[in-house]
């Protein structure tokens, strides 16, 4: 079965509460898109908790110092970009948070244009691959890769880890069956739906897409 999973990129906590009240009763997991400035530092709630699971999206330097944050506010997944100078520690950092009653999952993101081989750096320390469909992180709204790398690295991810959750994030609105069929397993979809005018409808729409 394919997840959807909303996609949240605040400039405030007042903007996500906002975006969350939103999505009540569309999807039970957002991902929450933290970039340039961790909005959240000083929170001791998320805004919604009790409608929501949470994977934050971690596009900060040195994201292993937000990580015991973002599991304070109650995350199920972080996910660590593989180009971060210290994506290695912090993924090392979350390994004890992976099992117990209630397990973080570790994911990994790669950029469209990475080779599956960046994965061996960080063998055994996550549980699910992000592909990145865009070129510029931390952005909504951009348009897909026109040369559809993101594809072609799903293909290879699963030929190569057949039972390994993958999911694509940023441009996925645009061909939802497409990279599904290349081999995603959760497609995250930001202003798709977020920024619809009406997201319930927009949510069934993508899933209609790729039934």
């Amino acid at each position: 079965m394919i997840e959807i999973i909303p996609a949240i990129l605040p400039k405030s906590v007042d903007e996500l509460e906002m975006a969350l009240v939103r999505l009540r009763d569309v999807a039970p997991m957002v991902q929450i898109d933290l970039v340039g400035e961790n909005i959240l530092a000083d929170e001791t709630v998320m805004p919604l908790w009790e409608h929501f699971d949470f994977e934050f999206d971690i596009m900060l330097p040195d994201p292993e110092a937000h990580i015991e944050k973002c599991v304070a506010l109650g995350a199920s997944r972080i996910v660590i970009h593989a180009d971060g100078e210290s994506a290695k520690e912090a993924l090392e950092s979350m390994q004890h948070l992976r099992g117990g009653s209630y397990a973080v999952e570790a994911g990994v993101a790669l950029r469209a244009h990475d080779e599956p081989s960046v994965l061996a750096l960080f063998e055994g320390l996550y549980d699910y691959v992000q592909v990145m469909g865009i070129d510029t992180i931390g952005v909504q709204g951009q348009p897909p890769d026109p040369h559809h790398k993101e594809l072609e690295l799903l293909k290879t991810l699963r030929v190569l880890y057949p039972n390994l959750p993958l999911q694509c994030d940023g441009g996925v609105a645009a061909h939802p069956r497409e990279v599904a069929e290349a081999g995603a397993t959760r497609l995250v979809i930001g202003s798709g739906i977020t920024k619809a005018e009406d997201p319930a409808r927009a949510f069934e729409q993508l899933q209609k897409e790729i039934e």
